[in-house]
């Protein structure tokens, strides 16, 4: 076991109706808080009006700040931090899920320098400054996916640059996290899925660390998979379950919380490739990771296949004793790939709107290793280099799909020969005022080469895809 440092001072309130005490927290940092929300659910539910109720009625002066956005975005962030500068705000409550956690600590910090926020998150940049300051912090979590309210960090989507990154900071770290199980149970089902896969893959991507064995972790680790699986079962059932839906809320505030995965550590890789997905095509996260996770098991599976097959023994019961490592790492993939159909969440590249664009591929593996990477590689269960991730998204694209430019350049207008006839308007004139492609909501709507016209892609089961025999496997190191 290597060396680690633990540190997370957040106050957690865990439990039906706590988000009642919402006033007397809150109260306990500050006078008047700008309180953050979504775009539209809270107001449409009432929880917006609730929540200022009661922060009013605690004697506060709340300021309401709406419309933060999945993937939440830099400027929204700016204006809201703009907003509570300018109003004199002393503190950010964050009443959401992932998104409006993440933006509301964002926020906390571009107080004091809205103009500068960038430079606080662009840590590859010359100009990088550290996040060291950021007003009192109070989230309360209507989602059990990204694990904000538990631990000090955030990510935001840069459109100008397509850059979603993580920024850290220990002022980040919310000073009180309300998780109530009933804000949830208005939750869509597709969005708890999601939520749960997210959740799931916040451990399991440390528990692939190959540089550290910790046992402990490990059978908390594996207890943790077994309860997502259950719940999300559970809610996936009976959508009203307040049992299992408070099993979720609890397991998503402590995935990154730290005692789970601190003393054993470990890269990200699967956050990583996922986060250009959504910076260029604003996916669902959980979906992205949800596409990612069989493909890059399959991809880095013989660099340590007894881990993934104790996965196997361990969390889905398999009796993989007498199959050859590779084989049985295989079938384990196949597993998780079953799981993965059986909850809805089996997924290609064009299932989520991502053309199948070779230059796409290799732009978005460039981004993760100038974000993320370290001499050229991510961390991982096995360092992935720029070629590598470009073919675990390239292992992503649905079976005999055609080939697609994500954002086609606008052709040139002809030039035409000028007459001495010219009482009619050029009928090349036009042609320079064609709309520009957008590039997150109108890539799949390109035109695709003639010859696909009339072919229907082969498909495949998600089975058949992650269990294909791999001609001159290497052996086991």
């Amino acid at each position: 076991m290597k060396n680690f440092e633990l540190y997370n001072p957040i106050r957690m309130v865990f439990g039906n109706d706590e988000f009642d005490r919402l006033g007397e927290f809150a109260s306990q940092y500050g006078s008047k808080p700008l309180v953050v929300f979504g775009q539209k659910s809270a107001r449409e539910s009432g929880l917006l009006d609730r929540s200022v109720d009661m922060l009013k009625e605690a004697g506060l002066d709340p300021v309401v700040f709406e419309g933060i956005e999945p993937n939440p975005r830099l400027e929204t962030c700016r204006d809201a931090a703009t907003k509570a500068k300018d109003s004199g705000c002393d503190m950010v409550i964050g009443i959401g899920g992932g998104s409006v956690m993440d933006a509301s600590k964002v926020i906390a910090f571009g107080f004091y320098d809205p103009d500068g926020m960038w430079n606080r998150i662009a840590h590859w940049e010359d100009d990088y400054e550290s996040v060291t300051e950021a007003l009192p912090i109070v989230l309360v979590s209507t989602l059990a996916a990204t694990g904000s309210e538990g631990d000090a960090g955030a990510v935001v989507t840069n459109p100008e640059t397509n850059d979603k990154v993580p920024v850290f900071g220990e002022c980040l770290f919310p000073k009180v996290s309300i998780i109530d199980p009933k804000l949830t149970l208005t939750t869509p089902t597709e969005y708890t899925r999601d939520g749960a896969v997210d959740m799931l893959i916040h451990v399991l991507e440390s528990y692939f660390n190959p540089d550290n064995e910790v046992g402990l972790s490990d059978r908390i680790s594996e207890a943790f998979f077994v309860e997502v699986l259950e719940a999300l079962e559970a809610v996936l059932e009976d959508p009203e379950d307040l049992d299992a839906r408070g099993t979720l809320s609890l397991l998503g505030a402590l995935a990154l919380h730290g005692f789970i995965n601190r003393p054993r550590g470990g890269g990200f890789p699967l956050h990583q490739m996922q986060h250009p997905l959504s910076a260029y095509f604003d996916i669902s996260h959980g979906r992205g990771l949800a596409l990612l996770l069989p493909r890059w098991l399959k991809y880095v599976s013989r660099e340590k296949p007894e881990k993934i097959i104790q996965l196997g023994d361990r969390v889905f019961g398999m009796d993989l004793e007498t199959h050859h490592p590779f084989e049985a790492a295989d079938k384990v993939i196949a597993r998780i790939t079953d799981w993965l159909e059986e909850i809805d969440a089996w997924f290609f590249m064009d299932s989520l709107g991502i053309p199948n664009d070779p230059s796409l591929f290799e732009k978005m593996a460039d981004d993760v290793i100038r974000v993320f990477g370290e001499d050229g590689v991510i961390k991982g269960l096995k360092p992935l280099a720029k070629e590598d991730i470009v073919e675990i998204y390239t292992m992503c694209v649905r079976v005999a799909a055609p080939e697609t430019e994500a954002f086609p350049e606008e052709e040139e207008p002809e030039e035409t020969e000028e007459t001495e006839e010219t009482d009619e308007p050029d009928e090349t004139e036009d042609s320079e005022n064609t709309d520009e492609v957008d590039e997150k909501t109108d890539a799949d709507e390109t035109a695709e080469p003639e010859e696909a016209a009339t072919e229907e892609p082969e498909t495949v089961t998600a089975t058949e895809e992650v269990t294909e025999v791999v001609e001159e496997e290497e052996k086991p190191e």
